[in-house]
């Protein structure tokens, strides 16, 4: 992989050995969601620990639908967007390009990281139960949503369309689930991403579908549910900037991973949670590589198939290639 950059580790912080003469960082701006995992995992980056004087990049944190529609408007150099974003906007007339892995499901019997819960005193028992029942979701289109309507379509046989299915979605913040829960205004919600460990570990709530579990029998592998993407003419015009980016990316994960107590304790009580939730999502729940690991690609490709079978995409493309950047971080 060419590179104009040496990653050093010096006294706790990444910096870059440039060579010749200094010249102005380039800008790249990046979206990102406001969740504590994606702030966890850009932590580093965002206050100082990593750098590299090549590259200057700005984040802004935003809802997950701001963060759907800003991807459609190309505002931002980088973006965090699902797997069935990438051929849908192709078939839009964009062209992504996929830099790496964002988060991944990590294997394991504690992962309910992509399940469907209810209250503990609620008569939903089963998958099945759920049909003609009201489900909370940020968004039908966000990848957890789709992964879990999959896994309802290919698993159990509901019909999990968007309009006029087995099930009724309703779209809310997640920061109204609980409440939409206790007032019974929905049966069940799509907690995600940190907020489905916090409440797993609270005893209000029951799950009814671990998704992660349904999904890595589905597909042969861990599911990775987002990726960082940038667009094709942007960065063929300042390939060495994306590149100085992607380094960084993968360095502040990497960071957030060696200093769990320093990153962990800044980042939750922003979010209302101990560090121990990040530390308990973080070891069980999903990992945020900023890498591309050994079955992503392949993954990628089951679940566009999912995505054909919902109706979300025209055609699922055959292959991850034409959409995975020849400088792609690898794990």
């Amino acid at each position: 992989m060419r590179s104009i950059t040496n990653a050093i580790l010096i006294t706790g912080f990444v910096c870059v050995a440039a060579t010749g003469f200094a010249s102005a960082a380039e800008k790249v701006t990046m979206a990102a969601v406001a969740d504590p995992g994606y702030e966890a995992a850009l932590w580093a980056l965002r206050n100082g620990k990593v750098k590299d004087p090549s590259v200057d990049i700005s984040v802004d944190m935003m809802p997950i639908p701001a963060v759907i529609q800003a991807s459609m408007t190309k505002q931002y150099d980088i973006i965090p967007n699902g797997v069935l974003a990438i051929p849908q906007m192709s078939e839009a007339g964009i062209n992504p390009l996929i830099i790496a892995t964002m988060i991944r499901h990590i294997p394991s019997a504690d992962n309910h990281t992509t399940d469907l819960w209810v209250r503990t005193d609620s008569n939903i028992k089963s998958v099945k139960d759920l049909k003609g029942k009201r489900i909370a979701v940020t968004s039908l289109e966000a990848q957890d949503v789709v992964s879990r309507r999959a896994v309802l379509s290919e698993k159990y046989h509901l019909d999990a369309s968007a309009l006029g299915g087995d099930i009724t979605w309703v779209e809310i913040p997640a920061a109204q689930f609980e409440s939409a829960l206790d007032s019974k205004s929905v049966d069940a919600v799509a907690f995600s991403n940190v907020l489905a460990y916090k409440v797993a570990t609270s005893g209000k709530y029951r799950s009814v579908l671990q998704g992660s579990k349904e999904l890595m029998e589905m597909y042969g592998g861990p599911m990775p549910t987002v990726l960082v993407m940038g667009y094709k003419e942007k960065m063929e015009t300042r390939p060495e900037a994306y590149i100085a980016a992607a380094k960084l990316l993968r360095a502040s994960a990497l960071y957030a991973m060696s200093h769990q107590d320093e990153v962990f304790a800044a980042v939750a009580p922003k979010y209302n949670m101990g560090p121990e939730d990040l530390k308990g999502w973080f070891t069980s729940y999903a990992a945020m590589p900023f890498a591309l690991g050994p079955t992503d690609k392949t993954i990628y490709v089951k679940a566009w198939q999912s995505g054909e079978k919902l109706g979300v995409l025209q055609k699922a493309p055959a292959s991850a290639d034409p959409f995975v950047w020849k400088n792609a971080v690898v794990e």
